[in-house]
């Protein structure tokens, strides 16, 4: 079937509801025609607005939260920047701390150091040092420590003291343990660790 004879099929099979459109369009008074008219008139507003709002007004929302969601990725990018130039200063500092680290250091004497400072030389009766693996460019000792009968406020001034070092000493563990014959001492076991230049 052609499209032109189509067009006329569809225009014969709509010519009757036309007629009977029309017929009680003549039915109709003023004022329901008017009402007719105004009721045409919102269904073709609303049809309009509708056809703007998903033609314009949704596609330009949808970009503005696409922005939005850029903006707020953007600015956690730039806080991580921020992060990470942070950290590198700090590493950078602390590389070159290392740097400046003594290369005699000996992380026994130290610690011998100090024991004498906290005042508890005579308490310690364990000191085993151990080299472990290098990590880079870097050696790292480690002290095992075991002081005996020992007071919390001596013991607590001791590891305050190596936390404060200004060497880079770490302590990698601790246990405190109350002895059975004097509720009121402290035996302690400590690994401390060390870095180091190779």
């Amino acid at each position: 079937m052609t499209r032109s004879r189509l067009l006329k099929k569809l225009l014969g099979d709509a010519d009757p509801l036309i007629r009977r459109i029309r017929v009680q369009w003549e039915r109709f008074s003023e004022r329901e025609r008017r009402l007719v008219r105004l009721l045409l008139s919102l269904v073709a507003g609303l049809a309009l607005w509708t056809a703007v709002t998903s033609l314009f007004w949704d596609p330009y929302m949808a970009k503005k939260d696409e922005i939005e969601a850029l903006r707020a990725e953007m600015l956690k990018v730039l806080a991580l920047s921020q992060e990470i130039g942070s950290t590198r200063e700090l590493i950078l500092a602390q590389s070159r701390r290392l740097g400046q680290e003594e290369r005699g250091f000996s992380l026994i004497a130290y610690l011998e150091e100090e024991a004498d400072r906290a005042h508890i030389r005579p308490l310690v009766t364990r000191m085993t040092p151990r080299n472990l693996p290098p990590e880079g460019a870097y050696r790292i000792g480690m002290v095992s420590m075991k002081i005996d009968s020992v007071d919390l406020p001596h013991a607590v001034f001791f590891l305050a003291r190596l936390e404060r070092s200004p060497h880079f000493i770490r302590i990698t563990r601790l246990s405190m343990k109350r002895r059975f014959n004097d509720h009121s001492k402290l035996d302690l076991e400590i690994d401390v660790e060390a870095v180091q230049p190779a």
